[in-house]
């Protein structure tokens, strides 16, 4: 047979179509596709070599249909006929296709995330050159596995709405929920929300359980679900804190055991927006107030609402904070919370041994791994003297 350009003959291309085995209608697949696929070809002759083309594209054999699809998945432009056609083929012709196809402008791909299928979608969502519209597209209308695949796509790039249109949406499917939190630009709010519904999750299998437990499930709950929280507070930037403190006050979330549990592991940048969006005194007033001054103004606590418990922690992580930027030194939680127990015993010479005991079982229980040995063995020993 001839080779591609001028020198196919149209008179041979019936008579492979006609007479030729699948071996001789490959091979015209693979010189009709490299004939446009310098778009040089006149206009006229072009059309029938598209025209052919889509015979072979609809061939009955697979292989030649094959064969179409694979040659022209480099070429470009292509008429809409010819590419649909590829397109509604069989899985194994048309997914690499729309994966990989030149021709496949934004109009096509959109037309397929509107019409085609769930696998035909998926490959659309995850090419490397997919469009705002179709992405769009894919956001607001898509299932799931079209939208996974669009999170596992490196050239989508998602804003904070495009997070929380996903979640909106999806928030009870554990295949984009899990994309979303593996995510570090995910908003603080949605990994709060899901620490919430996972704390949820496990109240409902504790309510339902048919043996009882040492602890009272509704204080297991909210233990598992304050510790989430401040876990994600305390790796959020400076301005995602900001921004996320508002979303807590209004949900309630700010609440003074939350303050207890940062003010034993040395959480201060949690507490001092917590102080501000209580109180509705700036942010930076309130570092002000707790850094700058010897003693702390009452009037700003009592705007908080705050029980004097959670008052005498936070003065405490207030007193060690000021120390440790005194000394120019970076501590662990360990180390905070040691300190924390020592200033209470040292320095509150105001409160009752008794006072002092309840506020170092805060560090007991909220407390990491040192400070909560050191605090029940503190405990024993002022039990025992007492």
């Amino acid at each position: 047979m001839a080779d591609a350009g001028t020198d196919l003959e149209p008179s041979l291309f019936d008579e492979v179509l006609m007479r030729g085995g699948a071996d001789a209608r490959k091979e015209l697949a693979r010189q009709l596709s490299s004939a446009i696929a310098g778009n040089c070809v006149p206009g006229k002759e072009r059309s029938q070599i598209v025209a052919n083309l889509i015979k072979l594209a609809n061939d009955p054999v697979s292989e030649v249909r094959q064969s179409v699809a694979q040659h022209l998945k480099g070429v470009s432009p292509l008429e809409a006929d010819l590419v649909f056609a590829i397109v509604a083929d069989e899985e194994e012709i048309a997914l690499p296709f729309i994966a990989a196809s030149l021709a496949l402008d934004q109009p096509k791909l959109l037309a397929i995330l509107r019409v085609g299928d769930e696998l035909r979608q998926i490959q659309v969502a995850s090419r490397r050159d997919i469009s705002l519209d179709c992405i769009g597209h894919v956001l607001h209308a898509a299932n799931w596995p079209v939208c996974a695949a669009l999170l596992d796509n490196p050239a989508f790039e998602p804003s904070e709405k495009d997070y929380r249109r996903l979640y909106e949406r999806f928030s009870q499917e554990p295949q984009i929920v899990d994309r979303l939190l593996q995510r570090d630009d995910v908003p603080l709010d949605i990994r709060i929300i899901e620490a919430k519904r996972a704390s949820s999750r496990i109240q409902d299998y504790l309510n339902s359980a048919a043996y009882p437990t040492a602890e009272d499930p509704h204080d297991m709950i909210a233990d598992a679900e304050e510790t989430a929280t401040l876990q994600v507070l305390a790796q959020a930037y400076e301005a995602e804190l900001d921004r996320v403190m508002a979303f807590l006050l209004n949900r309630n979330m700010l609440t003074p055991s939350l303050l207890l549990r940062a003010a034993v592991v040395g959480e201060t940048r949690v507490i001092e927006r917590a102080i501000a969006q209580l109180s509705g005194v700036p942010l930076r007033r309130v570092q002000g107030l707790l850094y700058d001054h010897r003693s702390i103004s009452r009037a700003l606590f009592n705007r908080c609402g705050l029980p004097q418990d959670c008052i005498d922690m936070i003065q405490a992580a207030v007193q060690v904070e000021r120390d440790i930027r005194q000394s120019g030194k970076n501590v662990s939680s360990d180390v905070f919370g040691a300190r924390v127990v020592e200033t209470i015993m040292t320095r509150f010479t105001r409160l009752s041994i008794a006072r002092k005991l309840k506020l170092i079982s805060y560090v007991e229980n909220f407390g990491t791994d040192h400070p909560r040995a050191v605090a029940a063995k503190l405990k024993l020993s002022l039990n025992r003297a007492a």
